[in-house]
C-alpha cells in the first residue's frame, strides 16, 4: 500500500492544550518536528493565524510568510509550520513590533510584546553539558541549540540569556535560593516565583524546588522551571 505522505493538519481533539482552541474548529496546522518537543510546541501559522490575527485563512498565512515578513529568533522563517515554543522570539518588521512566547496560567501559549533591545536576547535552559577536547565545553539547551564555551563554570539546570544576533551567552543564571524562575509545568504553569530551598534528587523522586509566590510556598519538580533571573 502506497504511502499517503506526512499529515500536515492536525484534529482539535488531538491537539495539545497550550493552543487553546475553540472546539468549533477542526484542524489546527500540525508543527514540524524541531527544537521543541510536540507537547510544547505551536506552529508559526497558528501564531500568525490564531494569535496574532493577521491572517484568516492558509492563503494569507503563506502570503505573508513568503514575503519574509515573519522572523523567529532572528531567522527570516521559511514554513508555515515552523515549531514554536517557550520564550522563542517572533518579530514582524513590518508592523515593527515584537513578541515573547510565554506559557499563560491556563497552561497555553500566549504572546508577549516586547521592545527591540529585549528581542536581542533569549533566556535557554543548559540540559546537558559535555567535555568535547581539552579546552572546549559543549551545551546543549532546552531548545535543541548547541553551543561550544570554554567556560566550565556552566551548569546543567541553570540559564543562560544568549545573544541571539551574535551567538554568545550575555549572562548566566545558575540554580540557587534567590533566583526568579518561570514555571513551565504542573498546576502553578505560568507563574513567575522565587526558589527558597532545593531538595536533592534521591532514588525515588527527582529534584524538588520549594518556591514562594506572593507569601504562598508550593513545591515542583526541577523540570517544571526555568531560572530567569
Amino acid at each position: 500500500m502506497a504511502s499517503k505522505g506526512e499529515t500536515k493538519c492536525l484534529k482539535i481533539n488531538n491537539a495539545s492544550a497550550i493552543t487553546d482552541v475553540k472546539k468549533t474548529k477542526r484542524f489546527v496546522y500540525k508543527p514540524k518536528p524541531g527544537k521543541h518537543t510536540g507537547e510544547t510546541t505551536i506552529s508559526i501559522g497558528f501564531v500568525l493565524k490564531n494569535l496574532l490575527n493577521l491572517a484568516d485563512n492558509t492563503r494569507e498565512v503563506k502570503y505573508i510568510i513568503n514575503n519574509g515578513e515573519v522572523i523567529v529568533d532572528k531567522r527570516k522563517v521559511k514554513d508555515h509550520r515552523l515549531p514554536v515554543g517557550i520564550f522563542d522570539i517572533i518579530e514582524i518588521p513590518k508592523l515593527d513590533k515584537a513578541y515573547k512566547v510565554y506559557y499563560g496560567f491556563n497552561g497555553a501559549y500566549y504572546l508577549k510584546e516586547i521592545d527591540k533591545n529585549e528581542a536581542k536576547f533569549k533566556v535557554c535552559k543548559i540540559i546537558s553539558k559535555k567535555i568535547i577536547s581539552k579546552n572546549n565545553i559543549q551545551l546543549v539547551t532546552n531548545e535543541g541549540r548547541v553551543l561550544i564555551t570554554t567556560n566550565l563554570a556552566y551548569k546543567p539546570k541553570a540559564t543562560i540569556k544568549l545573544d541571539l544576533e551574535e551567538g554568545i551567552i550575555k549572562e548566566y543564571f545558575p540554580l540557587e535560593v534567590g533566583r526568579d524562575v518561570f514555571v513551565i509545568g504542573g498546576k502553578h504553569i505560568g507563574s513567575v516565583a522565587k526558589i527558597e530551598e532545593i531538595k536533592l534528587s534521591t532514588m525515588r523522586r527527582p529534584m524538588l524546588i520549594k518556591l514562594k509566590q506572593d507569601g504562598v510556598d508550593f513545591e515542583t519538580i526541577e523540570k517544571n522551571i526555568i531560572v530567569i533571573n
